[in-house]
């Protein structure tokens, strides 16, 4: 990052805080609005003198420690620093503004269904560098591995050396929990109590450090997820410690936390203080939520966005707590992302049962609420619920996969694509841990990772989750746990395969068997799916295009099924053989197919 420099005409100043910290020339949007907190600012005359750059307005708000200056740049104006002259009392002093050159991607942005997600938790994952386990700057003094909510010390040069390993499982996009400065003095490890918008948590990594990670990702052709709050930040940030407005934040007479219920923006008969309370309570004590009707705190949220985009060269954004924020503001937050970066993809969580409440957020569905998100997708918890039910109830018209095909069936409320945009996943850092969901069964486990692999979405994968760690998320901190072989003291390292015990192992092969297979064939990009009625505890479905064509045979029995194939003949037409996924036999009559008890059945079809 650069630094903003200060030419001072006039004494001692004061320290200040200028974001973004610098800007580019030649974006689509020729504007940026700069913020400008320091003491007394409000005081001065602003002027800007640099050919192509016009100063369009100054704004001022209660604090008079802060203002926002909006600049026009027009099409051809060179790189350079910018001065901002602030006059007071005949005085004057010069911020020098850099606005640089854009930089030339090195790999094109956007994720679809033939890419696999690994999330990951930097504090639990590796780490490579004891000493910034504990910094001088931070509030929280204390690392300590014996409790799940204290930091452990997992950091940004751990998840680069591991970057490798990531590649060989058949991963091809990493997202990390928010990296960003989280400067809280207890609780904020997992890092959605940003502190600092535009620099990372010392104790992950910096700025430096972040830009290398995405660049040793792109090299491996692998794709870079950020992690956005737009919601809420930590109550230490520079901006709530000093507010520059009353209206900066959703404000109620004493503390009032959020209710939790998406369901009631979409809601007929919900009542305004319900839809109130969901979009302006808190989500917390220590997380202010942040007013985005304020057209300020818009401007400063969409261009911290662009500025990661453009500085750091992400490929993708998943939104936190998606639905807790103004829902106007959201589709204008996605229209300029959009504006500006033509095919990036952005996922958000939206946490609710019921897909008529889930498809809602999904940009261009097609339900009659006069709302587009203009969103990619939405993480499909609809989805994991389908298959975790799969695994874990007897099969029936509404039970098992039968629960699982009724909930593919309403894809259509998503909209042309079905879901494609969808991100599908088992597991993640509030949930419990998906080997634990399927009973420490690695045949029910397996069935759900070829669920996941091969149904329609993009597939995201939590951290560990290939070597059977377990855990359930009450408290949530207990699925967090470290990955073991990070830390050097570890007793075992399962990231490599003398570590892993013999099921892990197995474990571990399936996942990335199915990864690395199903990311070389387009069928999973942008191909079709059909599917059939569940009968007698088998549910069959094809992912195909006008070339090619893969049959999944679902078995949650526990017998062998025999499969007569006859019904299928619609998406069987033309084949006459097949080849097994996993074990890579060839089966040379399709007319019966063999199941095994308990399992599912991958088939290339020839």
């Amino acid at each position: 990052m650069s630094l903003v420099v200060v030419c001072l005409l006039l004494g001692s100043l004061l320290a200040q805080k200028v974001y973004p910290p610098h800007w580019w020339v030649g974006m689509r949007q020729q504007e940026v609005q700069v913020m400008i907190h320091r003491t007394d600012v409000a005081a001065s005359e602003v002027r800007v003198d640099y050919p192509g750059v016009t100063l369009l307005r100054t704004t001022f708000v209660e604090n008079p420690n802060y203002v926002f200056c909006d600049l026009s740049i027009a099409e051809n104006t060179a790189p350079g620093k910018v001065p901002i002259l602030f006059t007071r009392n005949g005085q004057s002093e010069v911020l020098e503004y850099e606005l640089k050159y854009r930089e030339a991607r090195s790999l094109a942005y956007g994720l679809d269904g033939s890419d696999f997600i690994y999330l990951i938790m930097p504090d639990r994952f590796v780490n490579e560098n004891p000493g910034n386990d504990i910094v001088s700057t931070t509030l929280e003094q204390e690392v300590n591995r014996g409790y799940n909510n204290k930091r452990h010390g997992g950091d940004l040069l751990g998840v680069i050396g591991k970057l490798d390993y990531l590649k060989d499982l058949g991963v091809t996009a990493t997202w990390l929990t928010p990296p960003l400065e989280n400067n809280q003095p207890l609780y904020s490890y997992h890092g959605y109590a940003i502190t600092n918008h535009y620099a990372l948590d010392p104790r992950i990594g910096d700025n430096e450090q972040y830009r290398l990670y995405v660049d040793e990702s792109h090299k491996r052709g692998m794709q870079v997820v950020f992690d956005v709050v737009l919601n809420h930040v930590g109550d230490q940030h520079a901006f709530i410690r000093d507010l520059p407005s009353a209206d900066w934040l959703n404000q109620w007479d004493g503390f009032t936390r959020t209710n939790y219920r998406t369901s009631a923006l979409v809601d007929m008969y919900a009542s305004p203080s319900d839809r109130e309370r969901m979009t302006n309570g808190w989500f917390d004590t220590q997380m202010p939520d942040l007013n985005q009707r304020n057209p300020l705190v818009a401007k400063y949220l969409i261009q911290w966005c662009i500025w990661w985009i453009e500085e750091m060269q992400i490929d993708a954004f998943r939104l936190d707590t998606y639905s807790y924020a103004d829902q106007d503001f959201l589709t204008e937050w996605a229209i300029a992302i959009n504006n500006e970066y033509p095919g990036f993809t952005e996922f958000a969580e939206v946490w609710v049962n019921g897909k008529g409440v889930q498809g809602y957020y999904n940009g261009n569905n097609n339900l009659k609420t006069g709302v587009n998100t203009h969103l990619d997708g939405v993480l499909d918890f609809d989805l994991y619920w389908g298959i975790i039910k799969s695994i874990t109830e007897p099969f029936g018209w509404e039970q098992g996969t039968g629960n699982l095909y009724l909930r593919l069936v309403q894809d259509y409320m998503y909209g042309d694509n079905g879901g494609a945009g969808n991100v599908t996943f088992l597991g993640n850092h509030d949930i419990d841990r998906f080997y634990s969901m399927a009973g420490e069964d690695i045949q029910k486990y397996k069935i759900g990772v070829t669920l996941l692999l091969t149904l329609r979405g993009i597939p995201q994968w939590f951290y560990g989750d290939e070597v059977l760690l377990t855990n359930f998320a009450n408290p949530m901190d207990t699925v967090r746990v470290d990955f073991p072989g990070g830390w050097k003291a570890d007793a075992s390292n399962k990231f490599a395969a003398a570590g892993r015990t013999a099921t892990e192992q197995e474990a571990f092969q399936h996942v990335r068997k199915l990864a690395n297979w199903r990311k070389t064939h387009p069928v999973f990009a942008d191909g079709k799916t059909m599917h059939y009625v569940p009968e007698n505890n088998i549910y069959v479905y094809f992912r195909y295009n006008d070339d090619y064509s893969v049959m999944v045979l679902v078995n949650t029995s526990d017998e062998w099924k025999p499969v007569e194939t006859k019904r299928f003949n619609t998406s069987l037409a033309g084949y006459t053989k097949a080849r097994s996924v996993i074990d890579e036999t060839v089966i040379t009559d399709l007319s019966v197919l063999q199941v095994a008890p308990m399992s599912a059945m991958v088939i290339e079809l020839e």
